[in-house]
């Protein structure tokens, strides 16, 4: 099983909702359920990998076009959304989890 979690700003910018996200995926990855991190750059230094291994998650950072106050517009999102046999989102009212609901990677594919 192959579980995507998306959310608008994670490590290393520490908040409630990025350990919450943190840490599902960790228990998930202990028990062999493949549970990647699809994020924005929002909150965090520019410079940091788009793509990296944060303990046993990985994670991949997508650039934003634009935000409107915490909502990050960031591109080509569906190309990293397929093959997952859930997508779980972090949030309301942000961009990823927008995409996630409103335009699924296919029909096959549940969100939580």
């Amino acid at each position: 099983m192959r579980i995507l979690r998306t959310i608008e700003s994670f490590l290393p910018c520490v908040t409630g909702p990025a350990r919450q996200a943190f840490a599902v995926s960790h228990q998930l990855e202990t028990h062999g359920i493949a549970s990647p991190v699809l994020t924005s750059t929002l909150d965090i230094d520019s410079g940091l990998a788009k793509h990296e291994t944060i303990g046993n998650v990985n994670v991949t950072r997508l650039s934003f076009l634009f935000k409107l106050m915490r909502y990050a517009i960031t591109p080509g999102m569906a190309s990293h959304m397929e093959g997952f046999d859930l997508i779980h989102s972090h949030n309301y009212r942000n961009f990823q989890t927008d995409r996630a609901f409103f335009l699924p990677a296919n029909d096959d594919c549940p969100l939580s």
